[in-house]
C-alpha cells in the first residue's frame, strides 16, 4: 500500500466520520422535536380530561348523582419522569430543552 492509498484512505474515512456527525445531530434534533411534540400532546390531553371531568361533574349535578373518584393520571407520571431525565417542562423558550448544570 503506498501513500497516496493511506491517504485516500483516510480522506474515506473522515468523510465517513463527517456524514454519521451529521446524520447523529440530525438525529438528535429530530428526537427532540418528537419528545416535544409528544410533551404538548400530554399536556393537551390532560386538558381535555379535566375538561370532559368538569362537564361530566356539572351533568352529575345535574342528575343527582355521585361520580366514583379516579385514579392519579398516567400522563402526569410521564412527565415527572422527563423532568427527572433532565428536560424542562414549562412553555416558553426553554420548552423541551435539556437542562444544563
Amino acid at each position: 500500500m503506498n501513500r497516496s492509498d493511506i491517504f485516500e484512505k483516510l480522506a474515506n474515512l473522515e468523510a465517513n466520520i463527517n456524514q454519521i456527525n451529521s446524520d447523529m445531530g440530525n438525529l438528535k434534533k429530530l428526537t427532540v422535536e418528537v419528545i416535544e411534540e409528544n410533551v404538548a400532546l400530554q399536556i393537551e390531553n390532560e386538558n381535555l380530561k379535566t375538561l370532559i371531568d368538569k362537564e361530566e361533574k356539572s351533568k352529575a349535578v345535574e342528575n343527582g348523582k355521585k361520580l366514583p373518584k379516579k385514579q392519579p393520571l398516567r400522563s402526569k407520571d410521564n412527565v415527572a419522569m422527563l423532568y427527572k431525565e433532565g428536560f424542562h417542562i414549562c412553555n416558553g423558550e426553554l420548552f423541551g430543552k435539556h437542562r444544563k448544570g
